[in-house]
């Protein structure tokens, strides 16, 4: 079994990263599907029925290029499932409404700025504006896991889990961990590995999500955002 280095622990955001500056690169959009035998697609929000949810997941060309490349960092007889891409803007309001209205119901948070602020922590504020977009909205966000042929590997939590669980490094703070959770650890950390090692940004409160080129990227990174938001598609 290949050994991982740790996940490292997420740095708090320098700044709020849709301040930052924004230019546009023309990439088209791609579809994932038939991409490689190594990139599975399950259109995660299509199957939920959430209204506006595409059934293919979609990147921007560079975006696809670079998945490709993290793909072939798989260990042989892995590959990607990729649960969403490119999201349009109705999608984006719509998760966020569930998603606030679940936190709400959990009762833990005394106030609505409270609840707004573990909401923000699972899925950024929905905009039209272009120029200040949801990393989704701009087809360089992936949220995806990690299978071999007896299926999707366990990663800790469920896809979208809203709980401290999901943060990237969660598994790394146990002081003794299971077997199980040994397997979770390294699972979590093939994921994280192959996609960086590809240029890709981790978003440490989810372990699925992983940005290049849009202004979350950019904060991470120190580069330049390159890809403004699209409202629809194409």
């Amino acid at each position: 079994m290949t050994a991982y280095p740790p996940i490292p622990p997420a740095a708090p955001p320098a700044v709020n990263y849709r301040t930052l500056p924004l230019t546009e690169n023309g990439e088209p959009l791609l579809s994932l599907t038939g991409l490689s035998p190594r990139v599975e697609v399950h259109p995660f929000y299509r199957e939920m029925g959430i209204p506006g949810a595409l059934p293919d997941c979609w990147l921007r060309e560079g975006a696809a290029a670079r998945l490709l490349a993290a793909a072939a960092a798989l260990p042989a007889g892995f590959r990607f499932v990729v649960l969403d891409g490119f999201r349009p803007y109705e999608v984006q309001l719509e998760l966020y409404r569930r998603f606030r209205e679940e936190i709400a119901a959990s009762n833990r948070f005394a106030t609505e700025e409270e609840v707004e602020k573990e909401t923000a922590r699972f899925v950024a504020y929905p905009t039209p504006d272009v120029e200040t977009p949801p990393p989704h909205m701009t087809g360089g966000a992936v949220d995806l896991t990690v299978a071999d042929e007896a299926g999707w590997l366990d990663m800790g939590t469920p896809f979208d889990d809203l709980t401290d669980r999901a943060a990237s490094d969660s598994f790394e703070l146990l002081p003794q961990p299971t077997m199980q959770e040994q397997r979770i650890r390294h699972n979590r950390r093939m994921l994280y590995h192959a996609m960086t090692s590809a240029g890709f940004a981790p978003y440490g409160n989810e372990w699925w999500h992983f940005d290049y080129g849009n202004q979350r990227w950019a904060m991470m990174t120190g580069g330049n955002a390159f890809y403004k938001g699209k409202r629809a598609f194409p």
